[in-house]
């Protein structure tokens, strides 16, 4: 199994791959619905360039964080969330991806990604003074988990 890290950026010559992660994933098409449900609400995700790498921007939103989960050997980005702390007690998960490799029925599904991911993004949220819940917007079942 291959080595993980999470980081909060990626570096600039992934972006084409980056780019095939967060926008041309045959595996979203199972939650089109609700991305389309997102990006009316909040406004489209952008992959921006700043100063120390890429991250991803939604829509006019100021305070949004992105989680990269990157392969250690090959520097790709295999999975993102994209979140925003909703208010006080919430954070909420705007956009999640994960690479085609990595979704259920790709040969790495056993890395439980999807799972790790999520857990980083919950260990994040636990530093935030006053947060509560942890929402994910996607699935026909929205998913609320404690973040502490």
């Amino acid at each position: 199994m291959r080595e993980i890290e999470f980081t909060s950026r990626v570096p600039r010559h992934k972006r084409h791959a980056l780019e095939r992660l967060l926008f041309f994933n045959g595996c979203q098409e199972r939650f089109a619905r609700d991305i389309v449900h997102v990006v009316d609400r909040y406004g489209p995700p952008e992959i921006v360039d700043e100063d120390e790498g890429l991250r991803v921007r939604v829509g006019s939103l100021q305070d949004v964080q992105c989680l990269f989960a990157v392969d250690t050997v090959t520097a790709r980005p295999i999975g993102v969330a994209v979140y925003m702390r909703a208010d006080l007690e919430h954070v909420t998960v705007l956009h999640l991806s994960l690479s085609e490799d990595y979704c259920a029925g790709g040969m790495n599904e056993g890395s439980s990604l999807l799972l790790r991911l999520m857990g980083e993004v919950r260990r994040s949220s636990r530093r935030m003074k006053g947060v509560r819940r942890l929402q994910v917007l996607y699935g026909a079942q929205r998913l609320r988990a404690p973040a502490l």
